[in-house]
């Protein structure tokens, strides 16, 4: 799973809107608009404003491959070889 459907999926299930998380975290509609469709990536300041406001934690991107982890440079999960997580 990617960062983006992470975050779409916790926005769909709270019910707010690109609008609304737009005003809410202060990041221009369409540029939030066009990460939420994976056309661009989170920077780590719209990735913390963002995980704030939809009550998001590290925990809950887990689910991201080694390979997306690795694109974002967060380092590998407990027990993934190092060597592992470089795409």
């Amino acid at each position: 799973m990617e960062v983006y459907e992470v975050i779409q999926d916790k926005r769909q299930e709270t019910g707010i809107t690109v609008a609304e998380l737009s005003r809410r975290t202060g990041i221009k509609y369409e540029r939030l608009r066009t990460s939420l469709e994976g056309k661009r990536g989170v920077t780590g300041s719209e990735l913390v404003v963002i995980c704030r406001e939809l009550g998001l934690n590290i925990d809950d991107f887990y689910t991201v491959d080694s390979e997306q982890r690795d694109k974002y440079g967060w380092p590998p999960l407990d027990g993934e070889n190092e060597s592992e997580a470089v795409a």
